[in-house]
């Protein structure tokens, strides 16, 4: 079958492109393979200093595609673990994740930008949950927005089937900025340069904190921060000693 997921880079930022333009860049369980599959790739290539997630043309991702899962409720069941494999893959990756929104980002697209640090997103572009009108509800993607919304909010979204504007979208937090559609790319890349550019072992320990701590309570929380510190301080030594040990002035690693 057609890859359903190009990979390129522009300098150190690999940008990760959904390409079904066609059916509005609806996640199937391929596509979610080869995302997981490509995150992971990225996690581990030292030349990588983060990732760019965008759709093909003018569409972000209008959510999930079933139809060619299997049949039954196995079937459903792996259909569903890709998507579960793929935030996963999201929150591990250890380097900045920034949605380039460049349209629609619904239901399972929603998710997807939700689970991103970062957002930009284009003028045209419109976010939400639309499932009710269609006789569902956004039972994977509610993982993803109960954190994020509020609860009020978040059940005037699904219940009304609401679709947000971009504008709205940043007001509630749930995007960085709007932009032109055609400088979303670029904005969500130079956003990666700026977020990687000082120690990436000290942003890796950050991030991994951060999704480590979600539905963690206070205390737990703070026993892992207290842990990452002690990590992210032995980072820093390392990079003074090596600095000393080269003669030269300690400067961020990159």
């Amino acid at each position: 079958m057609p890859e359903q997921v190009t990979l390129t880079r522009r300098g150190s930022v690999a940008i990760l492109t959904m390409c079904r333009p066609a059916a509005g860049n609806r996640i199937t369980e391929q596509m979610g393979t080869e995302l997981v599959a490509a995150l992971d790739r990225i996690r581990r290539d030292d030349d990588v200093h983060g990732c760019v997630l965008t759709g093909e043309g003018d569409v972000f991702c209008l959510g999930g595609d079933y139809r060619g899962a299997g049949t039954g409720i196995q079937g459903r069941m792996d259909f569903a673990r890709a998507h579960i494999d793929l935030f996963a893959a999201m929150s591990r990756l250890g380097k900045p994740l920034i949605a380039a929104v460049t349209g629609p980002a619904h239901a399972g697209g929603f998710a997807l930008l939700l689970g991103c640090d970062m957002a930009y997103i284009a003028h045209e572009a419109t976010v939400g949950l639309p499932e009710a009108a269609h006789g569902l509800f956004p039972l994977l993607a509610l993982a993803m927005a109960r954190d994020v919304l509020p609860k009020k909010r978040l059940f005037e979204i699904v219940y009304e089937a609401k679709l947000l504007s971009a504008a709205e979208a940043v007001e509630l937090g749930l995007a960085n900025a709007v932009v032109a559609r055609a400088d979303v790319v670029a904005r969500a890349c130079a956003a990666v340069e700026r977020a990687s550019a000082g120690n990436r072992a000290v942003l890796m320990i950050g991030r991994d904190l951060y999704y480590g701590m979600r539905g963690a309570s206070p205390e737990q929380a703070l026993d892992q921060a207290r842990f990452a510190l002690a990590a992210a301080l032995s980072a820093v030594d390392q990079v003074q000693a090596s600095a000393s040990a080269s003669g030269m002035p300690a400067a961020p690693s990159r």
